[in-house]
């Protein structure tokens, strides 16, 4: 399985909020929180074979440019599945990671699977929960984080293996 992970500026590694203007970016490898799902990804034979990121004041800014380019590459590499997130309580990431993940999923044949914390993002859930697989998780790391990425990832695979999820994700999605 080869997953692609969208992340923002803070989770690839690239800075803090002080880097919200970094354009899209991406590197044919696991940055960031991704290196840490590289490594649960195995367990499901499965690779990160790119993470792309972007700052959330350049995708605030730029939406539709993002969206557009994302989707393209998602196209151009043909991944089994689109990873946008972990957004863990950050709402400007879970808006771009949302957005983004819509606009593949509706202009391509990538499935996407979202990764997103209530807290924070109640609003932007109660959006998205019908269009998108959202996978619940916790606000930071600790309790539950390893569960969730573990319940992220199987979904991922089951995405890729065209497996019928529908009891999984009413189980594990918002």
């Amino acid at each position: 399985m080869k997953v692609i992970v969208l992340l923002d500026q803070i989770q690839a590694g690239l800075g803090g909020k002080e880097k919200a203007d970094t354009e899209l970016g991406g590197k044919k490898l696991a940055m960031g929180a991704a290196d840490t799902l590289a490594k649960d990804l195995k367990q499901q034979k499965g690779d990160v074979m790119a993470t792309f990121y972007c700052g959330t004041g350049y995708y605030a800014d730029n939406r539709e440019l993002v969206q557009g380019k994302v989707m393209r590459m998602c196209k151009k590499m043909a991944p089994d599945v689109l990873l946008v997130g972990p957004t863990y309580d950050y709402p400007e990431f879970a808006q771009m990671a949302c957005e983004v993940g819509l606009a593949v999923q509706s202009g391509s044949d990538v499935p996407v699977v979202a990764m997103v914390a209530r807290e924070k993002n109640a609003d932007l859930l109660a959006e998205y929960q019908r269009q998108l697989d959202i996978v619940k998780m916790p606000k930071k790391g600790g309790t539950g984080l390893s569960d969730a990425i573990e319940h992220g990832l199987t979904l991922c695979a089951k995405k890729a293996n065209k497996e019928d999820a529908t009891d999984y994700i009413s189980k594990y999605c918002y």
